[in-house]
């Protein structure tokens, strides 16, 4: 997988090629939701250590529903509802006319902070994430975090989850770590909100460690 956050001169770019999966309370995850969050993670703590912060700010009007979470399928139950209804291209042409009105999604903000200290502000690409894709992705958090579809679009969220580094040996503890996450959105006007994600993982201490201390 490309790199999210670019390359930079000062910088060894992190492995993310091989971040390609989560494990999630002993679960592995490999589809595109959590390959994106394996390489983002990977390169932030590759290539920015003090980082223990991060904050995604966009604009969005989209709900969060389970459907979020495999849209392939629910776009399929769409497809076959309009049918024979509407034809494909009457579908196509007003899918295109709506773009034109509402233009492409918006982009999302990524804020690196370590402590209150901000290191890294980026947009991040539009080619991998947009403000629609985002959802998807925030889908999948609330998902991991076991929260009830019903608290999805409530103004504030929070959620927590374990998650372990695939890449380490399974003789290590498997909860090395913990995300934690506060999802708020504001409403700006017309059903559009400003959305902002903090998140954090907190690194546990391994079995191993815990019996030698």
């Amino acid at each position: 997988m490309a790199r999210i956050l670019g390359d930079e001169s000062d910088k060894i770019p992190a492995a993310t090629s091989k971040a390609r999966a989560l494990i999630i309370d002993g679960v592995r995850f490999t589809h595109a939701a959590a390959r994106f969050w394996a390489s983002l993670l990977s390169e932030v703590a590759a290539d920015y250590p003090d980082c223990n912060a991060l904050v995604f700010e966009t604009l969005a009007g989209t709900v969060l529903t389970r459907d979020l979470l495999f849209p392939e399928t629910a776009l399929q139950r769409e497809l076959d509802r309009l049918q024979p209804t509407v034809r494909v291209e009457q579908a196509l042409q007003e899918a295109l006319a709506e773009f034109e009105i509402f233009g492409p999604p918006g982009a999302v903000q990524l804020i690196l902070l370590a402590g209150d200290r901000e290191i890294r502000r980026c947009q991040l690409p539009l080619d991998c994430v947009d403000a629609d894709i985002f959802a998807y992705l925030l889908a999948w958090l609330m998902e991991w975090a076991e929260l009830p579809e019903s608290q999805w679009n409530s103004d504030r969220v929070e959620g927590a989850f374990p998650v372990r580094d695939p890449d380490l040996p399974e003789s290590r503890d498997t909860a090395s770590g913990r995300l934690q996450f506060e999802f708020t959105r504001k409403h700006i006007s017309e059903g559009l909100y400003r959305w902002r994600l903090l998140m954090r993982r907190v690194v546990l201490e391994t079995a191993t460690n815990s019996r030698s201390n």
